[in-house]
């Protein structure tokens, strides 16, 4: 489904808006809400075995990250009508295509690595910034209420936190010739590894995080470690900037090692918060 107006409140902000609302709310809560309704409901005992924490959060806790998505989802939509009239008005030179052949397929595959590479290298930096003592209490600690976080904690931000993640779409969607698909693919993938990171299960097989290739990307236990310890483990989709910045958690590998297929789960043992 295309959107297509000239650039008018009534017949095309307005519209465009509630477009992009509809297209972000129909995109996230099924999903987010069919894993937790599959791994956290109705298949929760049989897959108990690959849980990283044993115990699940109250309702209570769930319920408030439900509700602060929406929070998120309509900053994502507050961008995404920004950058279409800011384009419109040519404040910004915004470089998507449609047509494949104009740049070719190879460049549409090189173009969303480079998206990817991005948005892992904003999300590190920006996340370990709102570590920072005089940032965390008033913005990134609404994410860290979730200390065991579920499915629906994946966009559960405070708003400034919600521009500030979906913000890094403008320079690269003025620097880097994008096909409309490329793009559309790459935020999906994004919201896809959100949730997964977020889903409190750990799938990926003992060995991982020591294998020479595969230590490099994320794992759901790296990201449930951060919502427990908070002041480590930062990135996104790949290990890189942890690991060369040494802000992986020191018992990231054992931790991981110890969890993955346990018939039986301790869970990990939560450290209280300080702030870097």
């Amino acid at each position: 489904m295309r959107f297509v107006c000239e650039l008018s409140w009534e017949y095309c902000v307005s519209g465009f808006a509630l477009y992009q609302l509809k297209m972000n709310f129909l995109r996230y809560y099924p999903i987010a809400g069919l894993a937790f309704l599959v791994f956290w409901v109705w298949k929760k005992d049989l897959f108990q075995k690959f849980r990283i924490q044993k115990d699940f959060p109250k309702k209570e806790r769930i319920i408030f990250e439900l509700k602060q998505s929406a929070v998120t989802l309509i900053m994502f939509c507050v961008i995404a009508v920004s950058v279409y009239v800011l384009g419109k008005l040519k404040i910004l030179h915004i470089k998507t295509y449609k047509d494949f052949t104009e740049y070719g397929l190879g460049y549409a595959i090189f173009s969303f690595v480079l998206l990817t590479i991005w948005h892992e290298t904003w999300f590190y930096w920006a996340h370990r910034i709102m570590h920072h003592r005089k940032i965390y209490p008033y913005i990134h600690s609404v994410h860290h209420r979730s200390v065991n976080p579920s499915p629906m904690a994946a966009y559960n931000f405070h708003w400034v936190e919600a521009f500030i993640e979906g913000v890094y779409v403008v320079p690269a969607l003025c620097i880097l010739p994008l096909h409309f698909y490329v793009f559309l693919i790459h935020t999906f993938y994004a919201m896809i590894m959100n949730i997964w990171w977020h889903l409190g299960y750990e799938f990926f097989p003992k060995g991982w995080t020591t294998h020479p290739l595969l230590k490099w990307i994320n794992t759901s236990t790296h990201h449930n470690l951060h919502h427990q310890k908070f002041h480590g483990n930062y990135s996104l989709y790949f290990n890189f900037w942890d690991k060369i910045m040494g802000t992986n958690f020191k018992d990231y590998s054992e931790i991981f090692e110890n969890s993955v297929g346990a018939e039986k789960k301790e869970g990990i043992s939560v450290i209280p918060s300080t702030y870097l």
